[in-house]
């Protein structure tokens, strides 16, 4: 899977038209809604990708930690986030390399079913220790070339944590977990 991701950032700083498509711009703002005003005292966006909804969110955010796996991807978000102080880049897998901080806010977009259900279920238990107020999963409902579909995935998520707040957009889904702070 890293493998293939490393591909498509080495062909293109952006693989999916996050900066350009009209579908990614309505799913960053339904995001987003979705999310709240904030502001979010520490935040935390697990698989930031480019960094394209980064840059949107960090303005509800005191402290915004960025984690991804792609080495490319990770700098492409730096680089887009350069002129921000109040975030944090991790190169690194989830669950393995996330923090030992604590969270208001933790941001799943479109990385849930890049992960197994054993690591679905190792995130789960960080999450439990580490996210003190919303988990949010975006989710393409699309098929996808991995184990899990979204869909899948985020039922492998709400096992473990419980019912979500869900709503069914045109091509993803979006899953609100309220953990207690």
């Amino acid at each position: 899977m890293i493998a293939h991701l490393e591909n498509l950032y080495s062909r293109s700083d952006d693989p999916w038209q996050h900066r350009t498509s009209a579908y990614e711009a309505a799913k960053y703002a339904t995001t987003l809604d979705e999310i709240g005003l904030g502001p979010f005292a520490s935040a935390i966006e697990i698989g930031c990708g480019n960094g394209t909804l980064a840059s949107l969110l960090r303005h509800r955010c005191q402290h915004l930690t960025l984690v991804e796996c792609i080495p490319a991807a990770l700098s492409l978000a730096r680089q887009s986030l350069a002129d921000a102080r109040n975030v944090t880049f991790i190169g690194g897998t989830a669950p393995h390399d996330l923090p030992s901080a604590r969270f208001d806010l933790v941001l799943l977009s479109e990385v849930l079913y890049f992960l197994t259900v054993q690591e679905i279920a190792e995130l789960a238990e960080w999450l439990g220790k580490h996210a003190t107020g919303s988990v949010v999963a975006v989710n393409w409902t699309g098929p996808t070339d991995e184990e899990l579909d979204g869909t899948q995935a985020v039922e492998a998520l709400a096992a473990r944590l419980g019912a979500s707040t869900s709503r069914s957009h045109q091509g993803f889904r979006i899953d609100v977990f309220t953990r207690p702070g």
